[in-house]
């Protein structure tokens, strides 16, 4: 079974623009079943810090909501809607749980999101969700049962790396690929699907991995990215294992766009 989930959080990068752009998003979804997480608009619950991380309290209750909508409706497959990138952090909390631990994620990304809480210089969650998942406790937002294994982490598009998330790379083991590893081997998507030992796999699409030139409607952009049909390389090579896609850090547009209407398309067929 598949369930469609649009989670709106936007606390993790104290960023509106974001909650805004997931609900664009879900025009796009017209005629279609999806579940609206709830999700926070009081912008005064960001000052509430602990742990290192600023709106704790929103984050904790919001990730605990969606968790719990995610095992009472326990979907096979799924496809999510954000929101900021740290929005999809029950879902593979979830789908790690669910297929104990056989899961590998593809995590499609300009930037690390690899800090520790105590590594972040804006303490905002956004630049933590890769590494919570990694965690014990999500450094206290969520327990998980059973926590992603770094070796079955693929991060792809990154650029714009901390010190700190290049250590953490560095340290774990996990497989790390620049636009520039991608580009120089022609064989590149069907050698990493060799790679991957799991029989699923999990994509987390921020959308800023794609160069600005081809997709401006995200809140970081960052220079050099994947092109569109780069991505669209990443996302058929996977079909054979695909249980799930994620799409965030979107910005309201105001009009429809093509790429996203196509990815949205290749996200509901799932």
């Amino acid at each position: 079974m598949k369930k469609i989930y649009v989670n709106p959080q936007w606390q993790g990068g104290a960023d509106f623009s974001t909650y805004a752009g997931a609900e664009e998003l879900k025009e796009y979804l017209a005629g279609q079943d999806f579940v609206t997480l709830p999700v926070s608009t009081d912008e005064a619950e960001m000052t509430v810090r602990k742990n290192s991380i600023k709106g704790f309290d929103a984050l904790r209750r919001q990730m605990h909501s969606a968790y719990d909508y995610l095992r009472a409706d326990a979907p096979d497959r799924i496809f999510s809607l954000g929101g900021g990138c740290d929005a999809d952090v029950p879902v593979i909390v979830y789908l790690c749980e669910k297929y104990r631990g056989d899961l590998s994620v593809i995590w499609l990304d300009a930037h690390g999101d690899l800090n520790a809480p105590e590594e972040s210089a804006s303490s905002l969650f956004y630049g933590m969700p890769l590494r919570a998942v990694m965690h014990d406790n999500c450094y206290g937002l969520l327990e998980i049962r059973s926590h992603l294994n770094p070796s079955h982490v693929l991060h792809i598009g990154g650029r714009d790396l901390d010190t700190a998330e290049k250590e953490f790379i560095r340290k774990s083991g996990m497989a790390a690929y620049t636009v520039q590893d991608y580009r120089s081997d022609k064989d590149f998507t069907h050698r990493i699907m060799q790679e991957i030992q799991t029989k699923h796999i999990y994509i987390h699409l921020d959308l800023d991995v794609i160069d600005p030139a081809d997709f401006p409607n995200t809140p970081l952009p960052v220079d050099g990215g994947l092109h569109c049909n780069e991505v669209w390389d990443i996302l058929r090579s996977t079909s054979d294992k695909l249980i799930g896609l994620g799409i965030y850090e979107y910005m309201p547009a105001g009009e429809q766009d093509k790429f996203i209407e196509k990815l949205i398309q290749f996200g509901s067929a799932l």
